[in-house]
Order: C-alpha cells, then structure tokens, then sequence
C-alpha cells in the first residue's frame, strides 16, 4: 500500500465577530489516503489543529507512508494523530514512513502521534525530516512500543535529520530489536525497557516550560544549536509519558516475557 496525506496551513485574518484575536490559522490543503485521513479539528483561539485518523490496518509490511505538513509564515498548527497504530509482519518487506515538515519563518507546530507498536516478526523504518525557517517553535514526540505485550519485538529504526535557518539542528539514528547491533537493549541501549519516548522542544526558552533534570529512565540533553531532546526508556507507555512530564512513575507488574526476550526491569527499580 502507498499513501500520502498533506497538511497545509497559513495565517488569514480574523473572521467577522473575532476581532481582537489576531490572524488565524487556516487550513488550505487538506487531502489523504487510507490510512493516512486528515480530519481538521475545531480549537479556540488562532491555531489550528489536524488529526489523522487511521482508515485501514497496519502499516504492514512493504507499505509505503509519507506525511508532509507545510506551516506557513506565522500560522500555528497541531497535527495528531487519533489511535496507536500497529506495525504488523506483510510481504517481508519494511514498512517505511517518511514525515517531511516545513515551517516558515515564525510559524508554530506541534507534532505529536500516538505511540507505534512494532510487532514481532515486523519492520518497520520511519524518517522525520524538518526544515524551520527564523523565529519557529517545535513540538515533536516520538513514541516506540518494541513487541505487544509478553511477545518480543521487532525492528524499528528510526531516523531524525532536523535543520534550523539552514544549519543542522539534530541528525540521529537509533535501532532496535533483533536486526539492531548487540547491546541495543543494554545500559546504552533501552535498559531493558519495551518503550521509547524521544520529544524535541525548539527552542528551549527557560522559564517557559519546566527545564527536567536526567534521571533514571529519562535522559535530558541540550543541543548546541538551542533546543531540548529528552529520550526516556519505560515499560510501558504512561511511564513513558510520566517521564516526559516529569511526574513520579507509577509502578506497574512487568508481565513474564517470552522464551526469546530476556526479563525487563522496572524503570527506577533497585538493582
């Protein structure tokens, strides 16, 4: 399966009976294919807010999925997306999705899908590519569930190639699972965790969100070019998004694992 869906949004003035608000934002393209549907959703005040919703199963593997979002001067934009989806085995091939993004100068996104569960025995590639222009704020999140529950994982990789007013601002790759180098799910790797969560915020203003410090689980770093990439390692996804928002863990059984995936260990357990 090969689908596409684009996300387009401007400023445009207020509409009759909301002035005082400033511009508003506006979607002005819209179009997809299953499972890629973008719906747009009513918010208060000037930004605008999209949500994909998922029209078919999967992706499955040798599916071929791009999303490409376009912020335009000024405008402000929140793209969703409504469930998980499930990465499942298919022809033997990756299933592969590409998210391109463009914000121009002083153009505001934020981009925050539901978690990606990689089933056992799947592939699955994904590559985020971002261009900012000058004055541009970023949200992005990211969350990986390596294997449904007690089965192991598959592959995941996951590529994030960022460039701010034409300089690089973030290149990482990260890989997991059975086709990953050794060690992956070692102290330098998950830690023996099933979930991984990475947000990038851009820029990193002090005062205007609470600045998290490292800690067990979670992994704060500043980037040279401004910017804050926290990556966190759970078992299972409300950790994960616990850590990010840095609220206590709330300490959950881990389910016995299977024959081929070696035990888990609670994140911020004694060892």
């Amino acid at each position: 399966m090969h689908a596409e869906a684009v996300i387009r949004a401007e400023t445009a003035p207020p509409r009759p009976g909301r002035r005082g608000l400033g511009q508003e934002t506006r979607i002005v393209e819209l179009r997809g294919q299953a499972p890629l549907l973008p719906r747009i959703v009513a918010v208060p005040g000037t930004g605008a807010e999209v949500v994909l919703v998922g029209g078919a199963a999967g992706p499955l593997g040798g599916d071929e999925l791009a999303v490409r979002i376009e912020v335009g001067a000024g405008a402000r934009l929140t793209v969703r997306t409504a469930a998980a989806a499930v990465v499942l085995p298919g022809t033997g091939e990756p299933a592969r999705q590409r998210v391109e993004i463009t914000v121009a100068d002083g153009g505001e996104l934020d981009w925050l899908p539901e978690p990606a569960v990689v089933a056992a025995g799947a592939r699955f590639e994904t590559a985020l590519h971002v261009t900012l222009g000058r004055a541009t704020r970023l949200l992005l999140r990211e969350t990986l569930l390596l294997g449904r529950a007690a089965e192991p994982c598959g592959d995941a990789v996951s590529r994030w190639d960022i460039a701010a007013e034409g300089r690089p601002l973030l290149r990482q790759v990260s890989a997991y699972g059975p086709g990953a180098k050794p060690g992956w799910r070692g102290p330098a790797g998950t830690a023996g965790g099933t979930v991984v969560a990475t947000e990038l915020r851009f820029p990193d203003i002090p005062g205007t969100t609470p600045r998290l410090p490292s800690a067990p689980g979670r992994a704060v770093c500043e980037l040279a070019g401004g910017g804050l990439l926290t990556t966190v390692m759970a078992t299972d996804a409300l950790t994960a998004d616990r850590l990010l928002r840095g609220q206590p863990a709330v300490s959950r059984a881990v389910p016995a694992p299977s024959p081929s995936a070696p035990p888990v260990p609670l994140v911020g357990s004694p060892s």
